[in-house]
């Protein structure tokens, strides 16, 4: 499995599993049906799949609490689409 194929399969998975914002995944599959679009930016879409597997919608909820909120996901993934 590539990089974009471990992207959308754990963007589809929290989707079903967790609490993973409709509005996100739409944004993380644009990013994965174009690995060759966004190949350049391969450190950050392993950031992204790192972020969305820690993703929480209640993050920061606790110290030292390793989760990712929204906004972070978010930023990300404007780093990656930024062409």
């Amino acid at each position: 499995m590539n990089l974009f194929e471990k992207l959308k399969a754990v963007a589809l998975k929290q989707s079903e599993v967790g609490e993973f914002p409709n509005w996100l995944t739409a944004d993380v599959l644009t990013i994965a049906s174009h690995p060759e679009r966004y190949a350049n930016k391969s450190d950050l879409v392993e950031t992204l799949i790192t972020q969305i597997v820690n993703y929480d919608p209640y993050a920061g909820a606790g110290c030292f609490d390793i989760s990712v909120e929204a906004e972070t996901i978010v930023a990300t993934i404007r780093q990656i689409m930024l062409v």
